[in-house]
């Protein structure tokens, strides 16, 4: 009878185990198989731009395409074992919604993402675009009417823009390159140097568009085009917020602005194109990555602690419900903490997740594998129990914010019934 009972009890076991895997392991290999907003290990991109993105030729000329960003990200991508292709069109966002694309753009060491002469668009390497309007219309809001052509907006082009792309090949990432303005200058550069005073207001006026125009804009489009999930990559807000820090204190302006458009030197369009692979591969630029000397050496002996500053950028800027601005796969743009003391359980939960060890009221937000927040509040407690009856079973991750927006702790949490 007890030998019996014990076969029995050894049955349900097993017979629990293989029913708990079979629900379990389709979600492991849906998550480690799916390329739907994960990981970026090759990146096709396609710009609707104009000289921010990509100015040539310079008024000083360099050995290869130093004064684009699409050059640098190809740079970085090579040394990361990423693979990259790129082109793209000149333009302002009036000209680029006269569609179909015309490709224009193609670069010394830079792969093709497209060629408009031999290949239909639907054909292409094009894996996400990349738009952004001029850098001098921003005294009018997105949804407004377009001051080069009052019947549209802003707003209307993009939509127009990414309606077009979309019908032509599905699944596509898209990207608004939040650029930098025109400088207000009382004397022109060159040949005259700004003022100290002139240079501190641009970077003002810079930070200021970066944290509610470019923002409101990105609302607009995700309003209006909810399944595109526009992502915003705050370029000119980044690279303004790093040139006012301590961090380059002995970089001069000349090497950084080549003009009041501004137009830049290669140290610009370096800049911005590692927060544009960033954003785009989800990942920092290597720490073994050095770029040739056409890059200004007060970047080049601070790269390490400059990456860390455009990283630690791109992941404060969030959505107002906690959410990136940024990064479609919220998971891949996190590191996880070694040897931290917050405590989640029971992993995998059929329901309730204890989490232990908060302090100073920290935020929670739980992610599903496609950076979609399923659910988000401020912890009160040193211990919360969470309740997750009502969300389906599947692969989530925990982010645990603090009170200054900044990111404490990440856990992978499975929920199966």
């Amino acid at each position: 009878m007890e030998m019996l009972a014990t076969k029995n009890l050894r049955g349900l076991i097993k017979n629990s185990m293989l029913n708990y895997l079979k629900i379990l392991i389709p979600i492991l290999l849906l998550y480690m198989s799916s390329d739907i907003k994960a990981q970026v290990n090759e990146l096709g991109a396609y710009a609707f731009g104009h000289s921010l993105l990509d100015h040539r030729p310079p008024a000083i000329p360099t050995p290869s395409d130093e004064t684009t960003v699409f050059h640098w990200m190809a740079d970085i991508a090579k040394a990361s074992g990423k693979d990259f292709s790129a082109g793209g069109q000149f333009g302002f966002l009036t000209s680029h919604a006269d569609l179909p694309p015309i490709a224009q753009w193609g670069y010394n060491e830079v792969e093709p993402t497209w060629d408009d002469q031999f290949e239909m668009f639907s054909e292409s390497r094009i894996n996400s675009i990349l738009i952004t309007p001029a850098n001098f219309i921003q005294y009018v809001a997105a949804t407004e009417p377009h001051p080069f052509d009052e019947t549209t907006s802003v707003l209307e082009l993009t939509e127009a823009i990414f309606d077009w792309t979309n019908d032509q090949k599905s699944d596509l990432r898209y990207y608004i390159y939040g650029n930098w303005p025109e400088m207000d200058l009382q004397e022109y550069y060159p040949p005259n140097l700004p003022q100290t005073t002139e240079v501190n207001a641009y970077h003002e006026l810079t930070i200021q568009q970066g944290e509610t125009w470019w923002p409101a804009y990105q609302d607009a489009i995700l309003n209006s085009r909810p399944d595109y999930e526009t992502r915003l990559i705050p370029v000119g807000l980044t690279v303004s917020k790093l040139l006012q820090s301590d961090l380059l204190d002995n970089l001069p302006f000349v090497e950084v602005y080549e003009d009041s458009a501004p137009h830049g030197r290669p140290t610009l369009y370096f800049i911005a194109a590692m927060t544009t692979y960033m954003a785009m591969f989800e990942e920092k630029v290597p720490v073994s990555y050095m770029p040739s000397n056409q890059v200004h050496s007060e970047v080049i002996n601070n790269l390490s602690t400059v990456i860390d500053f455009i990283w630690d950028e791109l992941n404060a800027f969030n959505l107002p419900n906690g959410d990136s601005r940024v990064f479609y796969n919220v998971i891949s743009s996190v590191s996880f903490k070694q040897g931290e003391l917050i405590i989640v359980s029971p992993i995998p939960t059929s329901g309730t997740l204890r989490i232990e060890g908060l302090s100073d009221e920290p935020s929670v937000h739980i992610l599903n594998v496609l950076g979609k927040t399923v659910y988000s509040s401020t912890c009160r407690h040193s211990t919360e129990n969470i309740d997750l009856s009502d969300v389906p079973d599947g692969i989530y991750y925990i982010q645990i914010v603090d009170r200054q927006n900044r990111l404490v702790s990440v856990k992978r949490i499975v929920k199966a019934k």
